[in-house]
């Protein structure tokens, strides 16, 4: 993760969650949306990752994901059941741009953008709803 442009915090039983927008850097995955976890204890612990290159429709994608994620968290509103099915759903979602991350290119098992389909798809219905 390289120039972090927004956090948000949020408050659950089981600590603070941070989502972080990262704008990207040289030699990086580009725009990258990420989800931590503070424990109580102080340890961190990593949540989801998910990054969209530096391509023209990479910055709108990255800030409708992270809108989607704070909307999301926001309407759970401190309820740990909540959020951890919530954390279970977005595990289930791999979207990692690897073209310009020479570690990333390397690992076979990483694939390029694998759900990015069902981020706009999730991305597509929350915007429908509000509507």
């Amino acid at each position: 993760m390289g120039k972090v442009k927004f956090s948000t915090e949020y408050e659950f039983p089981c600590g603070i969650i941070t989502l972080f927008w990262d704008e990207g850097e040289e030699e990086e995955c580009g725009y990258e949306i990420q989800l931590e976890l503070q424990k109580p204890n102080g340890e961190y612990e990593g949540l989801g990752g998910w990054s969209f290159g530096y391509e023209k429709w990479s910055y709108q994608l990255w800030a409708k994901w992270g809108d989607y994620i704070n909307q999301r968290i926001t309407n759970i509103k401190g309820n740990q059941d909540s959020l951890d099915a919530f954390v279970d759903e977005l595990g289930n979602i791999d979207c990692c741009y690897k073209l310009y991350n020479e570690d990333y290119r390397k690992d076979d098992f990483i694939e390029h953008l694998k759900d990015i389909e069902v981020i706009q798809q999730l991305i597509l219905n929350i915007e429908e709803e509000a509507v």
